[in-house]
Order: structure tokens, then C-alpha cells, then sequence
């Protein structure tokens, strides 16, 4: 880019000269000093659009790095929604892997919340009345490696502190099933509960004969042998329950366990007090059903009466 100046040239007579400009002058673009004067102020315009549209661009073409001052707000928004979801999956992973423990802690509370109503008098029979309740409370009663069985007999001899649910339990064979097996436990919780179970369906007239069966009385008898004081007075109730029917005695005569078991308690002087009155009880009522029996027998005409009992003794060909 070159400049040329206008003017003129004054020589001296000692050599020396001088140069006087007019006032204009002329580029290689053939532009005046005026017009340069409006060419550069448009130049600078310009020059001040183009840098001001750079930053522009280098703005929207910046890289993460370059405007992390502008957009923290939306790395931190993002960080955040990151660290939420990886909670999520933490706890979603967390509850797979936790689910059997969890679904033991809700069966037992639960069963705690069934326990603590069926002790009042006035939902036992409510609950008892509901079939899924019940279907449940024995499919648990039954599965006697779960640790809620126990729970669960328990709530089943509240179910049969109420005297009208006796007889629609006692038609049950799987509650019979549930507490014969029961009563056969190693522990002695299940025992208890089972047996206490068995007196009370033993109270109801209508379900006396149904369960004085051998099974059921060689278990009350196994029991009423037990050191557990509770268990001995139950299972000696049972029987006592069971002797007061007279279509009992047959049954309870013919298992052969039961009798013996009535004379043993009522004889030892290391049965309780209250146990033993209540065998003693269990064999008057006993002998006096087998009285009546035999008091109702028809005897010959020809044969001589005499008053029973004879306590006359009877042989084949004796010898005087």
C-alpha cells in the first residue's frame, strides 16, 4: 500500500531546497485524503463489526472447558439428576437382594397384629369366620420348619377360646391334622398351644365322639405323662372333656394307653394336686358310664336276681 504526496520543491542557492505539500495526496487505490479520511472511519466500523461477531461465534463455538463459568449451573443440574438415579439403582439393587428378609419382617408383623386381636373375645370369631384368614393361619400352622408356626398355633387356640367356633373347627380334618402334629412337636410351645387347642374343640358336646379316635387319645395320653405342668394339665382336661360323653367310654376303654395313664396320675405322689383330681374325676366318670352300662343290660328271667355288683368270684370246675 503506497502513498503519493503532491507539492512543490523549492531549490536554494546553497544547495539546500524545501518541499511544500498542497494538501492532498493519492494512494495506490486512487483515493483522495478525504475519501481516505472516510475509508478509514468505515475500516474501523467495520473492524469493530467483525471482532464484535468473532466473540460472537468464539462464544457459540466454545468448547465445555471454555465456558464452564457460563454453564456450572447446568453441569451441576446434570451432576445432580446423575447422582439420584445412581441412588435409585442402588436401592432398587439393594431391595433384590433384601426382598426374603424384608417379606419375613412384614409376615411377622403381621402375624404379631393376628395375635394380638384374636386375644379379644369379641374378633375371634370374626376372624375365625374368614376364610382367607384362617386358610392362611393354617397353611402356616402347618409348615412346622417355619419360624411363624408357632405364632400361628397360637392364634388357632384363641380361635378356640370362642365356644362357637368349637364345632366348625373340630368338623375341620386339617385343623384336627394341624394339632395332632403339633402335639407331636419337639418344642414345647407347639405342644402346649396344640393340646390347649384340643381341650377346648374337646368342650363342644357335638364334637366329642368325632375326636375320641385312637390317634387323638395315644396323644393326649403321651402328654398328660409329660414333666410340663401346663401341657399335663391340658391333656388330662382333654380327657376329662372326653369322658363325660357316654359314646366316648368305648374308645376311650379300647386305647389301651389311656386308662393306664388315668390310674398312674391319679396313684403318683409326684403328680400335681390339681392334675390329679382331675384323673381321679376322669375315672369315676369312666366307671360310672360302665355301670350304667351294664346296669342297663337285660338279665334272664330264669336266672336269680341279685344286686349288682355281685363281687362273686367264678371258675371252671373248682373243687371245693
Amino acid at each position: 500500500f503506497s502513498n503519493t504526496f503532491s507539492g512543490t520543491f523549492s531549490e536554494r542557492t546553497d544547495g539546500t531546497g524545501s518541499f511544500t505539500e498542497d494538501g492532498t495526496y493519492s494512494n495506490s487505490y486512487g483515493l483522495s485524503q478525504d475519501d481516505r479520511s472516510i475509508y478509514s472511519n468505515g475500516m474501523s466500523m467495520s473492524n469493530d463489526r467483525s471482532m464484535s461477531n468473532d466473540r460472537s461465534m468464539s462464544s457459540e463455538g466454545a468448547s465445555p472447558a471454555d465456558q464452564y463459568g457460563s454453564s456450572t449451573n447446568d453441569y451441576d443440574s446434570i451432576g445432580e439428576e446423575a447422582g439420584v438415579e445412581m441412588q435409585m439403582s442402588s436401592l432398587k439393587k439393594l431391595n433384590i437382594e433384601n426382598a426374603s428378609d424384608f417379606l419375613e419382617r412384614s409376615q411377622l408383623s403381621a402375624c404379631a397384629s393376628l395375635t394380638h386381636l384374636t386375644k379379644h373375645c369379641a374378633n375371634a370369631r370374626l376372624l375365625c369366620n374368614n376364610e382367607q384368614v384362617l386358610n392362611n393361619i393354617l397353611l402356616l400352622a402347618a409348615r412346622l420348619e417355619h419360624p411363624l408356626h408357632t405364632r400361628c398355633l397360637e392364634i388357632l387356640c384363641n380361635f378356640t377360646r370362642f365356644p362357637s367356633n368349637n364345632a366348625y373347627l373340630a368338623s375341620m380334618p386339617k385343623v384336627i391334622e394341624i394339632l395332632t402334629a403339633g402335639g407331636k412337636s419337639k418344642l414345647a410351645e407347639d405342644r402346649l398351644w396344640s393340646i390347649r387347642s384340643i381341650q377346648n374343640l374337646c368342650s363342644d358336646a357335638s364334637s366329642k365322639v368325632g375326636l375320641a379316635t385312637g390317634s387323638l387319645l395315644s396323644l393326649l395320653s403321651a402328654c398328660a405323662m409329660r414333666k410340663d405342668y401346663e401341657e399335663q394339665l391340658a391333656a388330662v382336661g382333654a380327657l376329662m372333656n372326653l369322658a363325660t360323653e357316654p359314646g366316648s367310654i368305648v374308645p376311650l376303654t379300647n386305647t389301651k394307653t389311656v386308662v393306664a395313664t388315668l390310674v398312674h396320675l391319679a396313684h403318683s405322689p409326684n403328680t400335681p394336686a390339681s392334675v390329679r383330681k382331675i384323673a381321679c374325676d376322669s375315672l369315676a366318670t369312666i366307671g360310672l358310664w360302665l355301670q350304667t352300662l351294664a346296669s342297663a343290660g337285660t338279665v334272664p328271667d330264669s336266672c336269680p336276681f341279685s344286686p349288682l355288683p355281685t363281687h362273686t368270684a367264678t371258675g371252671w370246675l373248682r373243687w371245693d
